[in-house]
């Protein structure tokens, strides 16, 4: 045992105090009585006018030194140590994946897993110092080498479960940093989830109880001539077969169900066929409770046509035109080039050896051999230029041998945008965002080139499509609780807010370009909602929960040095901070005393 506050035992100073109380007698009262009958009477008389006497036996003071000598024990901060309690440095990690949700009984592996962590952190020895980190899709350093306990266990007990994956990676590269800062650190881990970090002592405490748990793990959709068809893949992660009640609702209401069976570990697709074109969002849902209910539901949104509206501005270029037929993004008009003209009301303006005086003030603008103008500079026109290098996006799986130049201008790049097409005589092209309006510029003519009988012009079209008319939301297949989002608004947009699945709303524009969206933590339908001058524009996408890599929740949980699997975590050691104890026996002394004096024991 070692007590780390020795000064405690000064209140032992009480136990002689308390015994010379019980010696020091005062003098009685005199009273006047009518007589005396005993002579007994007179000895006790004078033995209680005496101020010393003989120390006798009694309860009431022998219960009291015992409480004074357990008060100084207490008040020393009593420790009992363990063989392996003289770690100075301790990183104590909770796991907040969306498998530690699962139930154990009437709590969580969450719930299981911060009990323990509380207890641990409590019995450590004082003056230890602690690191508490939490590991989900993120990880976040709670405390930093804190020595106080209350401050430790206030924040290990704001920490939150998740909807995320554990991201193993980034835990270990963080793990592995804080423990080699400081030498005899010791990482304990609390979660249903063990890994091994070479050179890092490891304890693993697992929070982990066999349970029943079914997943849907995708859902998509195709449309097809007699309506849309929806594939949901469900999975059993039990050892025996299952009968799995399903059903599949559209736009918020119930559609179909059906019966699903399951062998034990494996995943089946379910089709939903000929559902109603007007469908704007499905959902499929488990009807059976189970151990992790939040990965019984899934949610896909149907992505209607956008209604792009192209217009062609040229005397005349099949190439072009079959090109962008190619495109699904686009509905395609046609004109002539007219000076007098207004361009408006298209979403993409395709300019082929033309501009016009005042350019369109909102769509997306795209050029080929462009004319003198006020954009940008044109320097001259070289004949066989030699392409050095293509960049950006638009020229993705193209390589610059994949086509030649006969004739092209060089242009000067304005600072609002960034080359793309390099010629070792200058610039052949750029592209950038000017007033947040995409313009793209391609300095040659088609005509001039052999680049329309190459494959990489239909690709270099399908690119440039896609940066200049962007799906609403830049990474929207797969997102997950605590992604980030990028938004790529409306060019008419004033003003852009997301409406979360509980009807919050946050705002994400102005000012533009819009912020990065990572209010995510919800599962279910996000709307974004963009303000313009002509109305508003409604965009819907899907935040599931990755169920695919967290609904196994009967994996084996700890992994090993040398791959090895095992389903129980080591026993976590510490020593015992045992002041409380006697706190509690002081405690019932003092009743007890209380007892004794009342009754006149």
């Amino acid at each position: 045992m070692t007590f780390y506050s020795p000064w405690g035992f000064l209140a032992l100073i009480g136990v002689p105090v308390i015994i010379i109380f019980y010696l020091l007698k005062q003098r009685h009262e005199d009273f006047t009585v009518s007589s005396l009958y005993l002579w007994e009477e007179v000895i006790k008389d004078l033995e209680a006018n005496t101020s010393w006497q003989k120390l006798k036996k009694n309860t009431l003071m022998i219960l009291q030194i015992i409480a004074v000598i357990l008060l100084a024990f207490a008040l020393s901060k009593p420790y009992l140590s363990h063989l392996e309690s003289n770690i100075q440095n301790v990183v104590v990690v909770i796991d907040t994946s969306m498998s530690m949700q699962s139930k154990m009984g009437n709590k969580t592996r969450f719930d299981e897993a911060k009990a323990k962590a509380r207890e641990y952190i409590s019995n450590l020895k004082p003056n230890t110092y602690v690191t508490l980190v939490s590991m989900g899709k993120n990880i976040v350093i709670e405390e930093s080498l804190s020595k106080n306990k209350s401050s430790l266990l206030n924040s290990l007990n704001s920490i939150e479960v998740t909807n995320t994956v554990l991201n193993t990676d980034d835990a270990k590269s963080t793990i592995y940093s804080i423990a080699n800062q400081h030498p005899n650190t010791k990482v304990v881990l609390f979660g249903d989830q063990n890994f091994y970090i070479e050179g890092v002592d490891m304890e693993f405490s697992a929070s982990f109880d066999e349970a029943e748990n079914f997943a849907i793990i995708n859902l998509s959709h195709t449309v097809t001539e007699k309506g849309i068809t929806a594939l949901s893949t469900i999975a059993n992660y039990t050892q025996s077969d299952a009968k799995i009640p399903l059903s599949i609702y559209l736009d918020g209401k119930v559609y179909d169900a059906k019966y699903v069976d399951i062998s034990p570990y494996e995943t089946t697709n379910v089709y939903w066929n000929n559902l109603p074109e007007s469908t704007n969002i499905i959902e499929v849902r488990i009807d059976k409770e189970d151990a992790l209910n939040i990965d019984n539901v899934y949610w896909n949104v149907v992505e209607k046509g956008l209604g792009n509206k192209a217009l062609l501005v040229s005397d005349g270029n099949v190439f072009i035109e079959k090109a962008l037929a190619l495109s699904n993004k686009v509905e395609l008009y046609k004109t002539q080039p007219d000076e007098n003209r207004e361009f408006t009301g298209y979403d993409l303006y395709i300019f082929d050896g033309f501009l016009p005086e005042n350019i369109p003030e909102s769509g997306s603008i795209m050029i080929f051999n462009p004319p003198e103008n006020q954009l940008f500079e044109i320097k001259e026109t070289v004949e066989i230029p030699q392409i050095k290098e293509l960049k950006g996006e638009v020229f993705k799986y193209v390589k610059e041998f994949d086509f030649s130049v006969g004739e092209s201008k060089i242009v000067e790049v304005p600072l609002w945008a960034e080359e793309i097409i390099e010629y070792k005589e200058g610039s052949g092209g750029f592209m950038g965002d000017l007033n947040n309006q995409r313009i793209l510029v391609i300095a040659f003519d088609i005509f001039k080139t052999d680049i329309s009988i190459t494959p990489a012009f239909p690709i270099f079209i399908t690119n440039a499509m896609e940066w200049l008319l962007p799906s609403a939301i830049e990474n929207i297949a797969g997102v997950n609780p605590k992604d980030s989002i990028i938004f790529n608004l409306h060019p008419g947009a004033e003003k852009a807010f997301v409406e979360t699945p509980s009807k919050e709303v946050f705002e994400v524009a102005p000012p533009f370009p819009p912020r990065v969206f990572d209010r995510t933590e919800e599962p279910g339908v996000y709307t974004l909602v963009q303000k313009t001058s002509e109305g508003e524009i409604k965009y819907n996408f899907a935040v599931n929960v990755p169920s695919k890599y967290e609904s196994d929740i009967n994996k084996k949980v700890a992994v090993q040095e040398g791959n090895e699997d095992v389903r129980e975590g080591q026993i976590v050691k510490t020593g015992r901070d045992i002041q409380s104890v006697f706190i509690w026996i002081i405690i019932i002394i003092l009743l007890i005393e209380w007892w004794v004096y009342k009754n006149g024991v």
